[in-house]
């Protein structure tokens, strides 16, 4: 994958279409650090399809993300009981 900056969008745009038809994906930098993930779109892909599948990866991305909270915190082996304790504590408090 190619990096590019994010001023290229405004200052060389037809140079980066042309980069990104060729590449099929580049990933946008500000400051040097990744900001977004841009993808080529054929003519023939649907965009809800594919909208769909990033809302799925995200939620992936996430899930992952909190799985390994757990893990970090000790939670991934609590027992069902004392893991609804912390689930109704919670919604107490949030009624508060």
């Amino acid at each position: 994958m190619e990096f590019v900056p994010y001023r290229s969008l405004r200052n060389e745009p037809a140079d980066l279409r042309r980069k990104l038809k060729e590449k099929g994906e580049l990933i946008v930098t500000v400051d040097g650090k990744p900001f977004a993930v841009m993808i080529d779109l054929p003519n023939d892909d649907s965009m809800e399809e594919i909208l769909l599948l990033l809302s799925r990866l995200r939620a992936q991305l996430a899930l992952r993300s909190i799985r390994s909270q757990a893990r970090r915190d000790g939670l991934d082996s609590i027992s069902e009981g004392q893991a609804d304790d912390i689930v109704s504590r919670t919604r107490r408090e949030r009624k508060d």
